[in-house]
């Protein structure tokens, strides 16, 4: 169904394949969503990870760091929602949604860093999305993409998910 042009149309995946997400394989994917919005289409595409996905990532990025995994975790909740659930794990980091909406991306490192609290991903980095219920990650990934990074997860169950 990929390179038909049509946005968010799914294709659909055995959880038990490896499907390559950029540089590192990603597990237990189901979902994998093109955007055909603007140029370089088919080259680039938001990738919907489910829970035994999410933990393997959190351990990858505990366990070797940022530098070593690839991953930047991100909760695109509000901080106030974060405070009432809890983080999903402190390797995440918190930058909600009308940050990302309002071109956080296009700020220059500095900047970012020290409005945010971390490291500005690079453009080869692996971002990761996760939020309330899947809704607003996706959304933050679009915007991700729109700003020129290509190796993008979203965290369909998000906090809903992950602390039932």
């Amino acid at each position: 169904m990929s390179g038909v042009g049509v946005a968010n149309l799914p294709k659909t995946f055995s959880p038990a394949f490896t499907i390559m997400g950029g540089s590192r394989p990603v597990r237990h994917l189901t979902i994998r969503y093109m955007n055909s919005s603007g140029p370089g289409n088919d080259e680039s595409s938001i990738t919907s990870i489910h829970l035994e996905a999410m933990k393997e990532i959190i351990e990858d990025v505990a366990n070797g760091g940022r530098e070593d995994s690839g991953y930047v975790i991100m909760d695109v909740r509000g901080h106030d929602e974060i405070a009432q659930t809890g983080k999903l794990d402190d390797v995440v980091h918190t930058l909600p949604l009308p940050f990302i909406v309002e071109g956080a991306f296009s700020r220059d490192d500095d900047e970012f860093e020290e409005q945010f609290g971390f490291v500005k991903p690079s453009l080869d980095e692996t971002l990761v999305f996760t939020c309330k219920a899947g809704v607003r990650a996706a959304s933050a990934a679009e915007l991700a993409q729109k700003a020129g990074y290509t190796d993008i997860l979203a965290y369909a169950g998000g906090s809903n998910e992950w602390f039932s």
